[in-house]
């Protein structure tokens, strides 16, 4: 009969065997050319304290989003969160994960291959066991959860969870929500990284959730993750086919609904059609879109801030946005000169909220203003109606300098056609360093030839510092950067001949000259006949 001590010493001696059986294993490949599955490559896919390699053959030539995003759904029901994925050479990318057996399972019964978007196959190979997790500490659904906090705002209790799968703080894990069960990993872990602020809440306690630009075509979840509190959601930019993929959020008291840029608004015949089969599945809703619904027979005109269309003048809009105000804000407003038609209308009145000392001083070095109840003499009103680039570009050069803040601008497209475009932006302006301004300006631009731009009549509104104002923009002293011209079309030459020749009365062959020689820098161009004509240096010819 054994005594008590050798049995114990036998018995740690057994349980120590055991443990190095567990922890010691040898990698084991899985190939597409003889996909198997068998009672040791069972037993490695079952361990969750190791990482496997995947080797994607011609997954370079690919997108790596494409790419692993057919993985996962290959491996689906079983979820597989993809890591560290790596292009080898031009023709091998790999990946790891820790993943269940049943993951594993499902490529194999797929034969190791899936199916790109495109049609395309594409075969895998697994390296079982690749990697120990001690080898390896990444742990997937921390990483998630400390990338999430980031995204909440406990005090407004908004959730924002926009292109989460281009989210810096993820690193190499690819973590797309478009996917159910992936999603439902990142609101499982949301719960945890949010629970350790407030660990009394069960749910997630969002009001508004935002779930932009994220390629989702449904929202399937499997459990209730937020509270009651959700009225605000945002799913523009997404794949949605159909607003029944949405019934997830049927039991919440949803009031407001974005959904611009998905494909389901295009099924709709008219607004209403779009607005009533929404409200079968929102019934609570007020707001589809920024536009309140729902007051048709109440005689109250529907408004919508930032309004642009169907979005396909946007690139233009920017872009002449940017431009002109880029310009205005020089020190010399000559280079505006080829914004403006040659039969172009400019025109500006002030408000009656301008009370600020400082600004009734710099108003009063320009006297435009074309408002019709602060100007006695009527005959002023055309007088301050300026016509044509000339004379429009000297009225704006005779107003202090400016710097715009873009960040503030509200921008809405008033009326479109293929050749015209109406355009209202208003924001926060100041004359350097001066307390802001309030502007509105609306302009009617038009095509001309080579696909170039130009104003037809420019509108402009100024009034004083709106409340609040000094709280949305922030006073930055720095000098404008310069502007450097670049006439790129036929019409631009054509606009600077036709403004120095009515400048200098020389005729189009000298104006030329001058404006090549310049490099078409209308002003360098000026200043070098200045300096020819006071040393009687232009040649009489140039007048002929």
């Amino acid at each position: 009969m054994a005594s008590p001590t050798s049995t114990s010493t036998s018995s740690t001696a057994s349980t120590t065997t055991a443990t190095t059986n567990q922890m010691s294993w040898e990698p084991h490949r899985i190939t597409h050319i003889k996909p198997t599955f068998d009672k040791c490559e069972k037993a490695l896919a079952n361990r969750t304290d190791l990482w496997h390699k995947f080797i994607v053959f011609d997954g370079a030539v690919y997108r790596r989003t494409d790419v692993l995003r057919a993985i996962i759904i290959t491996c689906e029901p079983a979820l597989l969160i993809p890591i560290m994925y790596t292009v080898e050479d031009k023709n091998k990318t790999t990946f790891l994960a820790k993943c269940t057996i049943n993951a594993i399972e499902n490529l194999v019964k797929q034969g190791l291959t899936i199916t790109l978007p495109s049609g395309q196959d594409l075969y895998i190979d697994i390296v079982l066991g690749f990697l120990g997790a001690n080898e390896l500490r990444v742990n997937t659904n921390k990483i998630i959860a400390d990338a999430l906090q980031c995204r909440y705002e406990p005090i407004r209790k908004i959730f924002n969870l926009d292109d989460f799968e281009n989210e810096r703080a993820l690193g190499s894990i690819f973590c797309p929500i478009s996917i159910p069960k992936i999603f439902d990993l990142v609101l499982r872990c949301s719960r945890t990284s949010i629970s350790i602020r407030d660990p009394q809440q069960s749910k997630l306690a969002v009001r508004e959730l935002s779930l932009r630009y994220n390629k989702l075509t449904a929202v399937i979840l499997f459990d209730k993750f937020f509270n009651f509190h959700l009225t605000k959601l945002d799913l523009r930019h997404n794949q949605i086919l159909d607003v029944e993929y949405l019934r997830y959020f049927c039991e919440f008291k949803i009031s407001e609904l974005w959904l611009d840029g998905n494909p389901l608004c295009a099924k709709y015949t008219n607004s209403q059609e779009y607005i009533q089969a929404v409200k079968n599945v929102f019934p609570h809703l007020q707001i589809l879109d920024g536009i309140v619904i729902g007051m048709e027979n109440k005689f109250v005109p529907s408004m919508q801030s930032y309004y642009l269309g169907n979005g396909t003048k946007i690139p233009l809009m920017r872009q002449f946005v940017k431009h002109f105000f880029a310009l205005y804000d020089q020190d010399d407003r000559i280079v505006m000169n080829g914004l403006y038609d040659k039969n172009a209308f400019y025109s500006m009145s002030l408000g009656n909220n301008i009370t600020n000392h400082i600004h009734k001083e710099i108003v009063k070095t320009f006297s435009m203003n074309r408002n019709w109840y602060k100007i006695s003499d009527c005959a002023k009103c055309h007088e301050f109606l300026f016509r044509g680039p000339e004379k429009i570009i000297t009225a704006l050069q005779k107003q202090p300098p400016t710097i715009h803040y873009l960040k503030t601008f509200c921008i809405d497209l008033l009326y479109e056609e293929d050749n015209c475009l109406t355009v209202s932006v208003q924001g926060l302006f100041t004359y350097r360093l001066c307390p802001p301004m309030l502007f509105n300006r609306t302009f009617i631009i038009t095509r001309k030839e080579d696909n170039e731009y130009c104003i037809i009549n420019d509108l402009c509104y100024i009034d004083g510092t709106p409340p609040n104002a000094t709280n949305e923009v922030r006073f930055d002293p720095r000098v404008v950067p310069k502007f450097i011209p670049t006439v790129l079309s036929v019409t631009e030459k054509e606009q600077l001949l036709r403004f120095l020749r009515e400048l200098t009365t020389m005729n189009i062959r000298y104006c030329y000259k001058y404006l090549q020689d310049a490099e078409w820098n209308i002003k360098n161009a000026i200043i070098t006949f200045m300096k020819n004509y006071s040393v009687n240096d232009v040649p009489s010819e140039a007048f002929q």
